[in-house]
């Protein structure tokens, strides 16, 4: 092996590795990658010897890829959760953050576990993101499985994660029109499904009138 024949692998190596450890590395690897090529066509090894090197790091490239992201999505340091409904559950489920009632999520493969019941309210306790990235939605089977929902254009089951996002309730407060923000998720067969009960009513009427404890109430019940 020439010396050619080094700078050519290590222009290579170093052109497959970049993309891991700079943002847009991608931009900067794939032009030393078309180098190292280039130099190593030049070189002294053996035809069969020049094309494994070339082109065994292009077809590992997008599975260690995937593979590594996931790896650094599952250890870093950001707000991740599933959302777990009951298995009948279709509508609008709601979550009211900066809303610290003492309640506590479990967690599993660091990521936290909100649980509903049949009303589709739950309180969190600090500032919540839904970013389809950082949440999952499950649907929890009577014996005790967890069912994931998938966008409709992800799966061809009838019941789908028909929208998330940010919403809010309006109230007004001494002639002044207030709003209460809210985290959604929305799951079912169609938009017009809602799974609504008595106590769900009760709970949003209370949230409405500011007489449940969060930052956007200052009344308290």
């Amino acid at each position: 092996m020439t010396t050619r024949d080094k700078i050519g692998i290590s222009f290579l190596i170093i052109g497959f590795l970049i993309p891991f450890f700079i943002y847009f590395g991608f931009i900067i690897g794939l032009p030393i990658y078309v180098i190292g090529i280039i130099i190593l066509l030049f070189g002294n090894l053996k035809i069969k010897q020049k094309l494994l090197w070339i082109l065994i790091p292009a077809i590992l490239f997008i599975p260690v890829s995937k593979t590594y992201s996931s790896i650094s999505f599952y250890f870093a340091d950001i707000q991740k959760f599933d959302i777990i409904l009951p298995e009948n559950f279709k509508g609008t489920a709601i979550i009211i953050d900066n809303s610290d009632f003492g309640q506590t999520f479990e967690k599993k493969h660091r990521r936290e576990q909100i649980i509903f019941d049949e009303n589709g309210i739950a309180f969190y306790p600090s500032e919540l993101e839904l970013d389809r990235s950082k949440f999952r939605v499950f649907l929890k089977q009577k014996n005790g499985e967890l069912k994931k929902v998938l966008l409709s254009s992800e799966t061809s089951e009838k019941t789908t994660l028909l929208a998330y996002g940010e919403s809010s309730f309006k109230k007004t407060i001494e002639s002044a029109i207030k709003y209460i923000p809210y985290d959604f998720v929305r799951i079912g067969e169609n938009f017009t499904e809602q799974s609504n009960s008595e106590k769900r009513d009760e709970l949003i009427k209370l949230i409405k009138k500011g007489q449940l404890k969060t930052v956007y109430n200052n009344v308290y019940k």
